[in-house]
């Protein structure tokens, strides 16, 4: 067995959140993954995941008794939904990707703190799936390469993983050039729905949009102009998801500034002057729809502020 360090260390990471300021999707490629053009950017919104060896110190635990538990993050919008903490987890299957890369390693124990939603257009899962490298790196440290296999959980892995506050994405989102730009305010909105990313991407197949550059939205944002952000994904899952066509509407009825939905969806939000007017956008969103998930955060905020805001 190859030697996994401290075997009574406890070892904590933030997950921060992201935010895509727009996406264009260039093509579709012959791996069946589609090559991207967006901006994404991490929100000083995290999940907590805290992490040791599942024998604290004591006898060898077999490998595939790695354990995942649940902790209460406090927010009870997302406290009473079901998270599968199984093997389909991103957080096991990036300690079982860690695993094959180093070696035989004893069972991992960890508890997440979910404050970011799934299924959402955040990379909640990659996120913690990013937290979960790091975190099992520095429990058995070593010379693995975290990079490929950051790829290899999903596309937006890498971003989480290499942890700039904004940056221009490409390839199928392995492909990353840090942006350095003012942190703007918005307020995210989830109607409550999941939205998978394949159904988002098979629907923008079915009838394909194009959207402008990115280069737009940076120039605006560099002149501090209203950003004109798009996102090719969006008029697919409007159409398919009424819960989608109406949090951006609620959204664009009581904001002034661009609206638009992150990612695959479901999250939509808006960009606005500052936290004051955030507030006051996320009181005026939340009394129509007060079954729904609303907040304020930063777009651009430095990993540290995330995972100080996340705790």
């Amino acid at each position: 067995m190859a030697d996994p360090g401290d075997r009574t260390a406890t070892v904590r990471e933030a997950a921060p959140a992201k935010l895509n300021l727009g996406l264009r999707v260039v093509a579709r490629r012959a791996d069946g993954f589609h090559e991207l053009d967006s901006l994404f950017a991490h929100l000083d919104l995290a999940d907590e995941l805290t992490l040791a060896w599942a024998d604290r110190g004591g006898a060898v635990a077999r490998s595939g008794g790695d354990r995942l538990e649940r902790a209460a993050a406090g927010d009870p919008w997302l406290d009473a939904l079901d998270l599968p903490l199984g093997p389909e987890n991103l957080v096991r299957r990036a300690w079982a990707a860690y695993r094959g890369a180093f070696g035989e390693l004893p069972s991992v124990w960890g508890r997440l703190a979910k404050r970011v939603p799934w299924g959402a257009g955040l990379g909640g899962g990659s996120a913690d799936a990013a937290a979960a490298l790091r975190g099992v790196a520095r429990l058995a440290s070593g010379s693995v390469d975290l990079a490929p296999l950051a790829e290899q959980l999903g596309s937006d892995v890498p971003f989480c993983l290499a942890g700039p506050a904004l940056a221009r994405v490409g390839g199928r989102g392995e492909v990353l050039t840090p942006v350095d730009l003012p942190p703007r305010t918005v307020v995210l909105v989830n109607p409550g729905v999941a939205v998978a990313a394949g159904d988002a991407y098979r629907w923008w197949g079915a009838d394909p949009v194009d959207v402008a550059p990115m280069d737009e939205v940076l120039d605006a944002w560099r002149g501090g102009a209203t950003l004109p952000l798009t996102n090719a994904l969006q008029a697919g899952v409007a159409a398919r998801v009424p819960e989608v066509a109406a949090a951006l509407a609620t959204l664009r009825a009581v904001a002034d500034g661009p609206v638009v939905m992150s990612g695959s969806g479901s999250t939509c939000f808006a960009v606005v002057a500052d936290p004051a007017l955030g507030r006051a956008v996320a009181a005026a969103v939340a009394a129509r729809h007060p079954a729904w998930w609303v907040r304020v955060a930063t777009a651009a905020a430095s990993p540290d502020a995330a995972g100080a805001a996340g705790r």
